[in-house]
């Protein structure tokens, strides 16, 4: 039996925690509720009734432990679950 080696910079920490989905294309934009499950320094699994692909970017806005907005791209996708990387990582 092998051992698959650590693959995540950052470590992941579950979460329940509402956030706010902000897509923009040209001059408009959406703002979708969702949910936040997991929570890393570079990235987040978030729960949204959104179509988001790999390779989109967007905005999630969440207020834990202050309101804060970062840029992040999607990562991975299956159903409405989609696995973000945060384009800067949060601060440690």
């Amino acid at each position: 039996m092998s051992i698959l080696p650590k693959t995540r910079r950052w470590t992941r920490l579950p979460v329940d925690m509402p956030v706010k989905v902000v897509t923009s294309r040209g001059f408009s934009s959406t703002t979708v509720d969702g949910r936040g499950t997991e929570l890393s320094q570079g990235g987040m699994e978030v729960y949204a009734g959104i179509l988001l692909n790999p390779g989109d970017m967007l905005e999630i806005e969440f207020d834990v432990p202050i309101h804060s907005r970062i840029a992040a791209i999607v990562r991975s996708r299956n159903g409405f679950c989609f696995g973000l990387e945060f384009v800067t990582p949060l601060p440690s």
